[in-house]
């Protein structure tokens, strides 16, 4: 069998490495309680390692050394820390593997063992290598917006997410906060009503956003009042409103 070559050049010895071509499939990957592991504790892996865990999962780093914040991290038990060189054993029972490392031919045989074991697996700066890419984002609170260029042009991807972020400003964590509150609380009282669909376009329809842009909280209410009718009492909008705007910033 003959090693393909690394795009920084030289031989890649491992066991195998699938190619895949660069068509996506985009989906949200459900992480919560998951064992997840970042190979490479520097700035990059610190990055991948802060994604896992706002998804919730599970994280272990290897690496011999750490950045100063997942040191923290570790020290606080918030990840798990192999001070070691990576062995290809350590990915067995990880739901997801990312390696991260400065070292080409590491993140090689991170890809050769995950994939061996059909454990997904993302290189960072290696699209080859991997099987699922991590696009750029925007979050606000619950709104994720994702962006992917298939591998063509990270640069691209990032643009994109910089003109979306203007775009997609803090208002919607508020905002997004507020329709889903409005949902449950339709739910828990009118479940089965084939009117709450309309009502959950009518909301999204409506000037809404523009009035929790402006942090107008009694128009909010108003609005609520006019596309809701009598479904939810005033009250209970203004709890809701209220609730809304105490939101953790995302």
């Amino acid at each position: 069998m003959a090693f393909p070559l690394h795009p920084a050049g030289g031989l890649v010895k491992f066991k195998r490495v699938y190619l895949i071509p660069m068509q996506t499939y985009p989906l949200f990957a459900k992480l919560t309680d998951k064992p997840c592991l970042v190979v490479g504790g520097g700035a990059v892996g610190e990055r991948k390692v802060e994604d896992l865990r706002l998804a919730g999962a599970r994280v272990t780093v290897i690496s011999p050394e750490l950045t100063p914040h997942l040191a923290e991290l570790a020290g606080a038990g918030k990840i798990r820390h192999l001070a070691e060189a990576f062995r290809e054993e350590q990915v067995a029972g990880m739901a997801l593997v990312m390696a991260a490392t400065d070292d080409p031919e590491v993140n090689a045989r991170v890809s050769a063992a995950a994939q061996a074991r059909g454990i997904w697996v993302n290189v960072a700066d290696a699209p080859e290598f991997c099987t699922f890419i991590v696009p750029a984002q925007v979050r606000r609170g619950d709104l994720t917006v994702a962006i992917s260029t298939g591998g063509a042009s990270p640069a691209l991807a990032r643009k994109l997410r910089e003109e979306l972020q203007e775009h997609f400003g803090p208002e919607y964590l508020p905002y997004l906060a507020l329709l889903k509150a409005v949902r449950v609380r339709l739910l828990e009282d009118r479940r089965g009503q084939p009117e709450n669909a309309r009502l959950f376009h009518r909301l999204v329809d409506s000037p809404l956003l523009e009035a929790v842009a402006r942090g107008d909280r009694a128009r909010i209410v108003a609005l609520l009042g006019e596309v809701l009718g009598t479904a939810l009492s005033p009250p209970v909008l203004g709890e809701l409103v209220a609730r809304a705007f105490k939101e953790p910033e995302g």
